[in-house]
């Protein structure tokens, strides 16, 4: 069932002036509740301003934004009301970090909510644990920890509370591979288990096909595909018109293909690429 309902969305910066910039044009598109999905798309093509469209950061020009069933400018006066249900994280959030414990700081949000005191410390610890901290930074000051940590905190701040929406611009971004991996992992799990709808922007080919369930591409304004991970990497060449690449397993698998080796061009994890060339390395001696 959608939760998210774009119908034919426009939007300009600079409107009626000599800098005026198209960033959304006639978008429309639906996203399913208890779901990742990936936002790509070059630098300029419209994905921030999308994702900003969905908690009333922006309003569009024209057309409509259905959010868990309401459209969000039928009553401006309720707007504030959405943006409790959608939470936003925008790239490096561990700048926005600001209270003297970790404790506080994540508990900022639920405290505006109006939740009991019992209620808003089980939001804290279990937000944490999703995060992948130990509860022992509780009591810490958020500005003596790691670049890393910083930037779990400032999600577990918007997980501790519990959007149907969460939307993560960028959440790896500047991570080493096991950061990246343990941050995502963390989202990944709290999808599973919260059946929060999860909506991830990304330059990372490899995150969006890790752990994404459906990928949505943005070009020039508009939206040039949307579908599964294996409907959207399996086509090639649309990604390479957008100005895209694809996970680099992917390119591997291409290479491969173009040297004769029969395998299928529709793999874009190195799970995938394992199930297909440890079988023909065996049949081939370990030689492809």
């Amino acid at each position: 069932m959608a939760i998210i309902e774009l119908k034919d969305v426009c939007f300009r910066y600079g409107k009626k002036t000599p800098y005026e910039i198209k960033a959304l044009e006639n978008v429309s598109l639906t996203i399913e509740e208890n779901t990742i999905t990936g936002l790509i798309g070059h630098t300029g093509s419209g994905k921030s301003t999308l994702v900003q469209m969905l908690n009333g950061i922006l309003r569009p020009e024209s057309g409509t934004v259905i959010v868990d069933g309401v459209k969000l400018w039928e009553n401006p006066k309720k707007i504030g009301e959405v943006r409790f249900k959608v939470g936003m994280v925008m790239q490096y959030p561990e700048y926005q970090l600001f209270a003297e414990t970790v404790r506080e700081d994540i508990a900022y949000g639920p405290k505006n909510m109006g939740l009991s005191e019992e209620e808003i410390n089980r939001r804290v610890e279990r937000s944490v644990a999703f995060c992948g901290l130990d509860a022992s930074i509780l009591d810490k000051s958020p500005f003596d920890l790691s670049g890393g940590q910083k930037r779990r905190v400032a999600l577990a701040g918007v997980m501790a509370m519990e959007p149907k929406i969460l939307v993560l611009d960028e959440p790896a971004a500047g991570l080493d591979p096991k950061g990246r991996r343990e941050i995502l992992s963390g989202i990944k799990r709290y999808k599973e288990e919260s059946g929060t709808c999860v909506i991830i922007v990304s330059h990372s080919m490899e995150d969006m096909a890790m752990y994404c369930d459906k990928v949505i591409v943005m070009s020039h304004a508009s939206v040039l595909a949307n579908g599964t991970c294996e409907e959207v990497f399996s086509n090639h060449q649309l990604l390479f018109d957008a100005g895209l690449d694809v996970p680099e397993i992917t390119s591997i698998i291409l290479a491969l293909r173009k040297k004769g080796v029969e395998i299928p061009d529709n793999i874009y994890t190195v799970d995938g690429a394992l199930s297909v060339l440890l079988p023909l390395l065996k049949e081939k001696g370990g030689r492809i």
